[in-house]
C-alpha cells in the first residue's frame, strides 16, 4: 500500500542530554513517532548543518553519527543510531533544488549531526526508516529557507516525512550568563506565544518576517540557525493548518515547542 501524504514537523531538539533525560520534551518525542503513519523515508533540516551558498545533502548509504558537542556525559557518546541513508532520495532532492535554481551538492561522506539523530533516536528508536539530512542557510535568510521547503513539498505525497529540527527559542549565552536578564523568562514566554498565535492562525508570513515583527526576536534568537528549520517546514507545509503538539521550557529559557502541519 502506498503511503498517504505525510505531514511536516518542527521539533525543538534542545540540549543533547534530552536523549538521556525523562523531561517533558523527551517524553513527548518518545511518543511522537507512534502518532504518525510510518513514513517511507525521513528528511531532516537541522540547525547544525548551516551552509552558506550551497545546500548540502547527506547522500551516503550509512552515514556516521557526528557527536558535535563537548563536555557531556559519556553515555551520550555511546548512543548509536544505525538508520540507513537514502542515496536515491538524496539525488532526487538535489535535482529538485537545482531545477528551482537552488545550488545543491550531494555529500556521500556527510555524517548526521545531533540535530538529526538525537530527536530521531527518541521518535523512531528502531532506526528502521531511511534518513536524509538537508542543510539550511542562515546566510541566505528566512525567505530563502521558506522557498527551500516549498520546492521539496511534493516529497510529502511520496510518503516522505520532513522534519525541521531546531529550537523555538535558543539563547545559550543567556542560559549560562551570570547574572541573567531578570526579564528573560518573560521574553521567552512572550516570543513563543507570539509564534504560537501566528502559526495557529495561519499567519505564516509574519513568522517568516519574525526578525522585524516578533517581540524579543533577537533575545530569543541572537543567531537565526535554530529558527530557520521552522521556515523550511512552513514552506513545505503548503499552508496546511498548524497544530502545537508540545510546549515546555528547559533551563528556564530554552523553549521546546513542537508543531505539526497537515
Amino acid at each position: 500500500m502506498e503511503n498517504s501524504t505525510q505531514p511536516v514537523l518542527f521539533v525543538s531538539h534542545g540540549a543533547p542530554t534530552i536523549a538521556l533525560s525523562n523531561s517533558p520534551a523527551a517524553q513527548f518525542l518518545s511518543t511522537l513517532g507512534d502518532t504518525l503513519q510510518k513514513p517511507k523515508a525521513i528528511v531532516v533540516f537541522s540547525a547544525h548543518l548551516d551552509t552558506r551558498d550551497n545546500i548540502e545533502i547527506s547522500a551516503g548509504p550509512l552515514p556516521e553519527l557526528v557527536y558535535d558537542f563537548y563536555g557531556f556525559p559519556q553515555k551520550l557518546y555511546e548512543i548509536e543510531y544505525p538508520a540507513k541513508g537514502a542515496p536515491e532520495l538524496a539525488g532526487k532532492i538535489a535535482g529538485m533544488l537545482e531545477s528551482a535554481g537552488i545550488a545543491a551538492s550531494q555529500k556521500p561522506d556527510l555524517g548526521w549531526d545531533h540535530g538529526v539523530w538525537i530527536p530521531l533516536s527518541l521518535m523512531y528508536p528502531d532506526a528502521d526508516i531511511p534518513v536524509v539530512e538537508v542543510s539550511i542557510s542562515s546566510r541566505l535568510g528566512a525567505a530563502f529557507n521558506f522557498k527551500l521547503g516549498e520546492v521539496l513539498a511534493p516529497l510529502r505525497e511520496e510518503g516522505v516525512l520532513m522534519i525541521g529540527s531546531g529550537g523555538i527559542s535558543h539563547n545559550l549565552r543567556e542560559i549560562f550568563a551570570s547574572p541573567r536578564d531578570p526579564s528573560g523568562v518573560q521574553k521567552v514566554e512572550v516570543f513563543t506565544e507570539w509564534v504560537a498565535e501566528k502559526l495557529i492562525s495561519g499567519d505564516y508570513q509574519s513568522v517568516v518576517e519574525y526578525e522585524s515583527l516578533a517581540p524579543h526576536a533577537s533575545y530569543n534568537h541572537p543567531t537565526s540557525e535554530h529558527f530557520y528549520p521552522l521556515m523550511t517546514v512552513l514552506g513545505a507545509s503548503g499552508n496546511a493548518k498548524a497544530e502545537r503538539l508540545h510546549h515546555s521550557v528547559e533551563y528556564d529559557l530554552l523553549a521546546m515547542d513542537a508543531y505539526r502541519f497537515g
